[in-house]
């Protein structure tokens, strides 16, 4: 613990469990053992159909800080977005962090991010984190800042965010320590089952007024066989998880008109036809083995532009990328599936 710091405001660690009974204890166990002192662990029960929660109760009862651990159930399975919000609704600290129950953290990760939220008032701090691979173990390419940096001024953030195309900074919601009153000042919430992180990105960068960005590994993003990463694995595909992602999407469009005319709008809706164009792919990789059929007008629909022509013909960056994207999203649904296609072929997305 930093002894230099007298006040430890309490933190709030969301960890939403569902199904994950193979992980859940050592993600606790992480949590638990933090060498910051004044945690509150809310742990949302979504309605799991396993022993998952068997192993909360137990850590609950018996591990000396059990005492920590608040169990939020929710009466039907609502996803992962949705059992965040639970977390921020019932969140009772001054700082809130998102934990996926697969997931584990280092033992000082809350003392380090914690400390630096504290000396520099931020909004956000962000850190570093490593790939796991589960079974064996074996640790994969990380997701790491390359130094420590404070950020400070009105799209100060939002600049690092859309200096370019890259992920400059992490898509996911886990590994940040976001100051609470930030998130419900700006009634930030997570909207979608699918794609929910890259949606909280798009929906809370363009806020953020200081933030800290940390080299520091602090967390263990787990990679397994079943998680909720994708579509590889399953001869059938229910078609709303493909519907509920183009809903994600029509929101980061309808979105978008909030932030017309900042100086990152041409990145950001170029990020955004970027992450739409993807769906559109998947859509097409994945079509015939949806259990139902997507037509063309739900795909095409997908890639309607969020500028209109006035606000492209005036962009510095990306300006016939945005172009390109437009005219496409303008066409006969038809014709903009087709090229699509042509295009996903081309560059290997199919």
């Amino acid at each position: 613990m930093n002894q230099n710091r007298i006040v430890n405001p309490l933190v709030s660690i969301g960890i939403p469990v569902y199904n994950v009974e193979s992980f859940i204890e050592r993600c606790l166990l992480s949590a638990l053992n933090q060498t910051y002192p004044n945690i509150e662990i809310i742990a949302v029960d979504d309605c799991g159909n396993d022993n998952s929660m068997d192993t909360v109760y137990d850590l609950q009862k018996n591990h000396p800080k059990g005492c920590q651990i608040k169990v939020i159930k929710h009466e039907v399975n609502k996803g992962l977005g949705e059992a965040r919000n639970t977390a921020i609704d019932n969140a009772l600290g001054k700082y809130i962090y998102f934990l996926d129950s697969d997931d584990f953290i280092e033992p000082e990760t809350i003392d380090l991010m914690v400390n630096e939220a504290e000396k520099h008032h931020t909004d956000a701090v962000l850190a570093s984190n490593q790939t796991v691979d589960y079974p064996s173990g074996e640790i994969r390419p990380s997701f790491a800042y390359k130094q420590y940096q404070v950020i400070e001024g009105d799209d100060a953030f939002a600049n690092i965010v859309c200096a370019n195309l890259r992920w400059n900074i992490t898509i996911t919601s886990w590994n940040i320590l976001f100051n609470l009153n930030f998130i419900k000042s700006n009634h930030l919430r997570f909207s979608v089952r699918f794609c929910e992180d890259s949606l909280f990105l798009s929906d809370y960068y363009s806020f953020v007024k200081k933030a800290v960005l940390l080299p520091n590994i602090t967390y263990n993003y787990v990679i397994r066989e079943g998680s909720l990463m994708g579509y590889q694995i399953r001869d059938k595909i229910p078609v709303w998880e493909i519907r509920e992602r183009f809903r994600g999407d029509a929101l980061m469009t309808e979105r978008s008109k909030r932030i017309r005319g900042r100086g990152f709008y041409d990145v950001h809706c170029a990020r955004v036809m970027k992450q739409k164009f993807r769906a559109v792919c998947v859509a097409l990789k994945h079509r015939k083995r949806f259990t139902e059929k997507i037509t063309n007008k739900e795909i095409g629909s997908d890639l309607k532009h969020p500028a209109t022509l006035f606000d492209i013909l005036r962009f510095k960056r990306y300006k016939y990328f945005n172009l390109f994207f437009f005219i496409l999203g303008e066409m006969p649904y038809s014709i903009s599936v087709r090229i699509s296609y042509i295009i996903a072929k081309f560059t290997h997305q199919l």
